[in-house]
């Protein structure tokens, strides 16, 4: 049994849709989850009756899952049509052609209005983070971590959102994501950070395809009902909402169509089929990428805050630069570090020195330094989050893969207190 607020989580969706693998056929996979995820819909109890209960006791939670719950209940109609929908696309990619299924699912993103889904440049200004396992390249260049050169196109193999021989970038949201999307130990890996520029990522439109219903149930409500203010599903003026039922239900189905874990890697992959057409579709319309949850597994990973983010993925899009082997205009918009392997350790304690060192310095400057003040304060965010963690029950930050991240977020603030005046 499930409440709103379990149902929802990517772990969980992850079992229905690992549970339908017993089906070859990705179409018959699709129809197979729709089908578990109604079932659990119709099964689907209130959380004061639910094992999440025991961190999520609270009244004002529980009745506004409970009518969040009622909505739902009375939605799976449109639950039926938003599964059919991305299914009908996907049959018209294998049975009539890519034009065709790009072009419905461009209408049905502008009918559901779910193009307008932008992430706001803030949330990602921070440090993202690249790796490759090493080998027989110079780990102190950071262009050897920037996309596959032009030139050798021919070695990008075919990702999620990006289809062979189109160079992307591919960012993590933490040193633990890349262990997790590399599938090798850090000791292996060659590590960057990639910092960008906030001026120049304010006009950019990055796609949001991240688990927001989750989000807002589990982790925005009840911070905000902590607080005592009245709140309910029947108001409009928070979202979600009633009124926004149809909205969150599509959005939560192609979101979790996209992230739909691999049964089979070959030269052709179903399940990057819908993904790949969407991005065929935001290059379309100028968007400079999209921000999307990792389909890894991490249940190695404890104790984190309910806020952090450590397991998110951002895929820029590579435009063609005629003149240069990779995209130096690209490239110019985000800061690199680089942690070598005779660098010294850094603690948690230092890393927070050093950032109270920036804010003061920050308070006493009479220049706008919020393009270097932003990251900052996402990292100490970061650090809070999950500092009490543990991977595989060592603390986080006493790992070989957190030691690692404090590293990079060393360089970096290295680099902001010596650029901020």
């Amino acid at each position: 049994m499930s409440c709103p607020v379990c149902f929802f989580r990517e772990e969980h969706q992850k079992k229905l849709k690992t549970s339908t693998f017993t089906n070859v056929r990705f179409e018959n996979r699709l129809r197979k989850y729709k089908e578990i995820f109604i079932d659990g819909i119709h099964k689907m109890d209130s959380l004061s009756n639910c094992t999440c209960i025991s961190t999520y006791d609270n009244a004002e939670l529980i009745e506004w899952t409970d009518a969040f719950l009622n909505e739902l209940k009375t939605s799976v109609q449109i639950i039926n049509e938003a599964f059919d929908s991305i299914i009908s696309i996907y049959d018209d990619f294998i049975i009539k052609s890519q034009k065709v299924a790009s072009d419905s699912l461009w209408e049905y993103l502008n009918e559901k209005n779910l193009v307008s889904r932008n992430e706001h440049p803030i949330s990602y200004t921070k440090l993202l983070f690249r790796g490759r396992v090493k080998s027989n390249f110079n780990e102190n260049d950071v262009n050897n971590y920037f996309h596959i050169p032009f030139s050798i196109r021919q070695l990008v193999g075919n990702q999620r959102f990006s289809v062979s021989g189109q160079p992307m970038l591919y960012f993590s949201s933490s040193v633990l994501a890349i262990t997790k999307e590399l599938e090798s130990s850090v000791e292996n890996l060659a590590i960057a950070g990639f910092l960008p520029d906030y001026s120049k990522y304010y006009h950019s439109k990055i796609f949001d395809l991240q688990n927001h219903l989750n989000n807002s149930i589990e982790n925005t409500l009840p911070g905000i009902l902590t607080t005592d203010l009245n709140i309910s599903y029947y108001q409009n003026d928070i979202n979600p909402n009633q009124a926004t039922i149809a909205k969150d239900i599509h959005e939560t189905v192609l979101m979790n169509i996209c992230t739909f874990p691999v049964l089979v890697k070959g030269s052709f992959i179903s399940e990057y089929v819908i993904p790949q057409l969407l991005t065929s579709v935001l290059l379309q319309e100028n968007y400079t990428g999209i921000i999307f949850p990792s389909t890894k597994d991490f249940s190695n990973l404890t104790g984190n805050h309910r806020f952090s983010s450590h397991h998110l993925n951002i895929g820029i899009f590579v435009p063609y630069d005629d003149e240069n082997d990779i995209n130096e205009k690209l490239k110019g918009t985000f800061s690199n570090f680089l942690a070598t392997t005779d660098y010294i350790d850094v603690t948690v304690e230092e890393v927070m020195e050093k950032i109270e060192a920036i804010f003061k310095t920050n308070k006493a400057s009479d220049v706008n330094n919020n393009d270097y003040i932003i990251p900052v304060v996402k990292l100490e965010l970061h650090l809070e989050y999950v500092k009490e963690s543990k991977i595989d029950g060592v603390e986080y930050f006493n790992t070989d893969i957190g030691k690692a991240e404090l590293r990079l977020y060393w360089e970096m603030l290295n680099f902001i207190e010596s650029s901020i005046v």
